[in-house]
């Protein structure tokens, strides 16, 4: 991940990562903002993850520099 001033660029492996992980392409995601709706929307545990997507779940929430 890339950041200058409110600007964000996520790396191909980066994106790839957070679709798998929350079926969500963050594509669109170029500013901090941006990333911190695109959390808020996707990082989120849902009932039916398993105990490993909960816990990279919350280390990414944890973690993003938002």
């Amino acid at each position: 991940m890339l950041l200058h001033n409110n600007q964000v660029r996520l790396t191909s492996r980066e994106r790839d990562i957070l679709l798998r992980l929350t079926g969500s392409d963050p594509h669109y995601v170029t500013t901090r903002e941006q990333l911190k709706e695109w959390a808020a929307l996707h990082l989120e545990a849902l009932p039916g993850d398993a105990r490993e997507i909960r816990e990279i779940k919350a280390v990414l929430q944890r973690y993003l520099p938002l």
